[in-house]
């Protein structure tokens, strides 16, 4: 508690932190030279990405399935089947591994779907509960095939291609049933005529329909005059359909499906068309009898008309228009604005439901907006694909304990259920933390790049290059309040941070002018003074906009463009950072200069005060994090770990951490006291533009489109690591108590679960040694047995070994592989690997994961040990003739024995042969020869004769051997020779004497 204190904490951090040096600005040691202590509290190690929103969405096809109540799209080259609502959860992805999905149709039960691909193959999916499975594959068409399309029952497909042909299939037995060819160009569109076996293809500016049951050409529809965008159905009877055209020719055509498929009307909107579609009006007039109430100039109309047309026609097109035509008489009905950003652009119009009450339109910007008809209200709104997030912030929610409390005594809970998101338009969202449903906040007429919530939760602010500020209701989503007064765009906004102490503050906050700073890349800052909570929330209530055309303070903050804002939690000052490199500290309300920071090197994008104690933090693009006192605006010290532009940081609640974002793509977590990196989180794929923090819950969105929303799992994986351990000491305990009641085998399955290789070499090892050792034991004791070695001898390694499953033959195969490449543990790896090839069929080493790489690792070593085991074999041959040259002969243990029993007074004696046993360590000497030159030493039965021959012969080889070791100067004479060799001989000498010690 004394650690999150503020008053504690502060004089105590800030004495650990002393201004430090440019030199130590990495190390972060104290002036002192000790790195300071911890604290107390519980800081936070980890964080989980709890929710993830990547998009659905990114152009192409669209397509409704009623039955599953689902949208198809294309993103990034994959199918998403997403349902109205935008979960997250509830998206199925449809993909193939370097092969693009180019087009696609889901039949209408919603259980299969066919894709055509990149490479030219169809492909059948059936789209389970969870993940959808590949069925079938085939070749449709020579060329790429540019639309599917279902027919009613889901027994045929039809495919258009770009090899001027259109083609149906038997989508049971994958088998081709019809091919229709002649069209001019590439077939854009297919789609089965919804009551007939009838098919209309589109090929540039003609449209042809074609009969199924006699395979011929029904007719021809030729008056477009460019290409055709889009085409759809409309009902008049209960078995009688027209056709729907639109192109870029700036009309719309009805056409007659009957026998000459004639044109019933041409309708010229105005506008290039993008796309068409049909809504049942006897169902919309049944929706209307729920709205009683309602004033629309639509519904009004459809109460009005006594002979309403059978349907209406929905377009959408160039000029950013949703607009309602009737086809009796080719009358625009209503006009609608697009709520899309990027200008509004609408590409797409679909209806989504048999009823007719809800349609959904998509944009340029890649999103799915959901209407409601008969209103024509948007309903809902899906995000498809954000671009680039440069904002995201989350709304926080006070709830007050105990509202009858004093206001001082009251407190407040924190929570974030909702968050503000803004990408790369000009429509900013208010977006929710489970399944990610949007609403927008539409006014802005350029992109906005500034956003900040009051400390509240009430309102939201949004600056935008059209040098405007607007400030929205957070619970309506409705703009309020208009600021205008920058000359350029507004790049940064700040509420003040200070929350209201209770229901009683609150009351009396609402009541005073809501207060606003705001800084543009027009250098300056501005104090708006705006209308009281009260008066924004009646002007929501009532629809009106207010405006605020000037600033009550304006001052030059920055000799360059401000880049950002904020007001200190106890709204005494605010700081403000630029592209002059600089922070500068400022008196809150008043705006005067109180102090400059200097040290960055590079543009400041971010600063933020800690939320207990007088310090404040910046980010630039010079790659650091800096910490600065605020008592005299000196440098605490710096920390460096990003590789690029650090553009975001934020403090979290316990004020002894902080994470920040890079342009590098990670989040890193800090250390205050220690200038230490306590974790990195590599998630986004991009920059991170953005992140923010309220209590455990934090937000993060970067340039790949990606929203992640993060939970503090500290405590958790605490949790984990202890559970973990406790479980390891157990199974620790078990092999004790299985090594100590014999149960060999059972330990060293164990062991090899734990993956531990040292404990395993040493139970095989302690094993052997115990056996050894009893075994010796009993043969000293020459009858007695010993009763524990009963459970012991019972291990049977074999057995062992044939009773792995194969998860621990493949981690028992590479303990093995690792411990022949140790020298030391080699013979223990050759033995296990003879009882795996003699006990584990070939088949099921085989399969094992990895094996080839093993079996040469295994056999490169294999060469190496029988080197080093040949050479050891050599070295022993020579250690036996030393020692037994020497009348220490192993030999003489074995094979003369019985000439200790002879008559020793024959033997001459020697230095080194006190009793004369000269011929017995001949013998041994000459035995041990025949051992290395083939012969055999076990006869026991030669004479005396043969002995003494083999002893000459034996000094004469060993003579002959002398002389050749000997270096003769030519022209010497004989008595030289003899000289030289009894000198070689006396200096021989010590070194034999030396030898036969040792």
């Amino acid at each position: 508690r004394r650690a999150l204190c503020p008053r504690a904490c502060s004089g105590r951090l800030l004495g650990a932190m002393a201004p430090a040096a440019e030199a130590e600005e990495v190390g972060g040691a104290s002036a002192s030279g000790q790195r300071p202590r911890p604290a107390n509290s519980n800081l936070s190690e980890h964080w989980t990405v709890e929710a993830k929103h990547e998009g659905c969405y990114t152009g192409g096809k669209v397509a409704w399935c009623e039955a599953t109540k689902s949208l198809g799209c294309l993103y990034d080259e994959e199918l998403h089947l997403v349902s109205l609502s935008g979960e997250a959860e509830g998206v199925r992805r449809v993909r193939q591994e370097a092969d693009a999905v180019l087009t696609f149709a889901i039949d209408p039960t919603g259980q299969s779907a066919c894709t055509s691909h990149r490479s030219g193959l169809m492909r059948h999916y059936r789209l389970g509960e969870t993940t959808p499975t590949l069925v079938r594959s085939w070749k449709a068409h020579d060329n790429v095939v540019s639309d599917v399309s279902f027919d009613a029952s889901g027994n045929f497909v039809a495919t258009g291609s770009v090899d001027k042909s259109a083609k149906v299939w038997d989508f049971s037995g994958y088998f081709c049933t019809h091919n229709f060819k002649g069209h001019p160009g590439l077939v854009s569109l297919v789609r089965f005529h919804p009551g007939k076996l009838q098919l209309v293809t589109v090929s540039d500016t003609e449209l042809r329909l074609w009969d199924l049951k006699t395979s011929s050409l029904v007719g021809v529809m030729k008056d477009h005059l460019t290409s055709i965008s889009s085409i759809c159905f409309g009902k008049i009877k209960a078995a009688s359909h027209q056709l729907v055209s639109g192109g870029r020719d700036q009309v719309v055509n009805v056409w007659q499906m009957e026998e000459k498929c004639s044109l019933a009307r041409s309708i010229p909107v105005f506008e290039e068309v993008d796309g068409v579609a049909t809504v049942s009006v006897a169902e919309l007039r049944q929706a209307c009898g729920e709205l009683k109430k309602s004033k629309e100039p639509f519904v009004q109309w459809l109460r009005s008309d006594k002979k309403p047309p059978p349907y209406l026609i929905l377009t959408v097109g160039s000029k950013c228009l949703l607009r309602v035509w009737n086809p009796t008489d080719g009358k625009c009905i209503a006009t609608l604005e697009s709520p899309h950003a990027a200008k509004g652009v609408m590409r797409q119009v679909h209806c989504v439901d048999q009823t007719g009450t809800k349609i959904v339109t998509i944009g340029d910007d890649m999103n799915i907006v959901i209407w409601s008809l008969p209103e024509f209200k948007v309903a809902s709104y899906i995000m498809g694909h954000n671009e680039e997030i440069v904002h995201v912030q989350l709304i926080p929610s006070l709830t007050w304990q105990d509202a009858d409390e004093e206001a001082a005594g009251a407190k407040a809970s924190v929570s974030a259920d909702r968050f503000v998101c803004i990408a790369n338009d000009e429509h900013p969202r208010v977006v929710s933390v489970v399944g990610f449903g949007a609403s927008l906040l539409r006014g802005h007429t350029d992109l906005v790049i500034s956003c900040d919530v009051s400390a509240d939760g009430r309102w939201i602010a949004t600056g935008g290059k059209d040098q405007s500020v607007r400030v929205w209701s957070a619970e309506t989503c409705t703009c309020v309040c208009l600021v205008a007064g920058h000359t350029a765009p507004v790049a940064a906004i700040s509420f003040p941070k200070k929350r209201p102490k209770g229901p009683k503050g609150a009351a009396v906050a609402d009541k005073l002018p809501l207060i606003l700073v705001s800084g543009s890349y027009d250098k300056t800052m501005k104090l708006w003074e705006l209308p009281s909570p009260e008066k924004l929330a009646a002007a929501a209530a009532e629809g009106a906009v207010l405006e605020v055309q000037k600033a009550k303070i304006t001052v030059i903050a920055h000799t360059k463009e401000v880049n950002d804002i904020t007001i200190a939690p106890n709204n005494k000052c605010l700081a403000s950072g630029g592209q002059d490199k600089l922070v500068r500290i400022w008196a809150f309300p008043e705006i005067k200069l109180l102090g400059e920071l200097k040290g960055h090197r590079k543009a400041v994008w971010c600063v933020a005060f800690s939320p207990i104690d007088q310090i404040i933090a910046s980010s630039s693009g010079d790659s650091t994090v800096r910490l600065w006192n605020l008592r005299d605006y000196t440098p605490i010290r710096a920390f460096q770990g990003h590789t690029g532009a650090v553009l975001r940081v934020s403090f979290l609640a316990n004020g002894m951490q902080f994470m920040s974002s890079g342009a590098d793509g990670l989040l890193k977590l800090w250390q205050i006291r220690t200038a230490d990196c306590a974790a990195t989180f590599d998630e986004h794929d991009g920059k991170v533009w953005c992140v923010d923090i309220v209590g455990d819950r934090m937000l993060s969105g970067g340039s790949d489109s990606k929203l992640c929303i993060w939970r503090d799992s500290t405590s958790e994986q605490a949790k984990e690591r202890h559970d973990v351990m406790a479980e390891l000491a157990m199974k620790d305990t078990r092999i004790g108590v299985l090594i100590k009641e014999g149960k060999i085998e059972k330990a060293l399955s164990l062991a090899l679960d734990l993956d531990r290789p040292g404990q395993m070499r040493s139970i095989v090892t302690n094993y052997a040694m115990d056996t050894v050792s009893k075994t010796l034991e009993e043969q000293s004791n020459e009858g007695s047995k010993d009763t524990n070695g009963a459970s012991q001898k019972d291990v049977n390694l074999r057995r062992w070994v044939r009773s792995l499953s194969r998860e621990q033959l493949e981690k028992f195969v590479g303990i093995v592989e690792q411990w022949n490449s140790n020298r030391r543990m080699a013979p223990m790896a050759q033995m296990f690997i003879s009882l795996l090839l003699a006990e584990v069929p070939a088949e099921t080493l085989q399969k094992l994961e990895g094996m080839n790489a093993t079996c040469a690792n295994l056999l490169s070593y294999f060469e190496r040990h029988q080197a080093r085991v040949d050479a050891l074999l050599q070295k022993t041959f020579v250690f036996d003739l030393v020692l037994q040259s020497s009348g220490m002969g192993l030999a003489l243990m074995d094979e003369f024995d019985n000439v200790e029993k002879a008559d020793e007074s024959a033997l001459p004696k020697g230095p080194y042969n006190p009793k004369g046993d000269t011929s017995k360590s001949e013998a041994a000497l000459k035995s041990t020869m025949e051992v290395l030159l083939g012969g055999t030493s076990g006869d026991t039965k030669r004479t005396a004769e043969d002995d003494d021959d083999d002893s000459d012969a034996d000094e004469d080889e060993e003579e002959e051997e002398e002389d050749n070791m000997e270096v003769v100067a030519t022209g010497e004479d004989d008595e030289k020779d003899e000289e030289s060799e009894e000198e070689d001989v006396k200096a021989a000498a010590p070194l034999q004497k030396k030898a036969r010690t040792k």
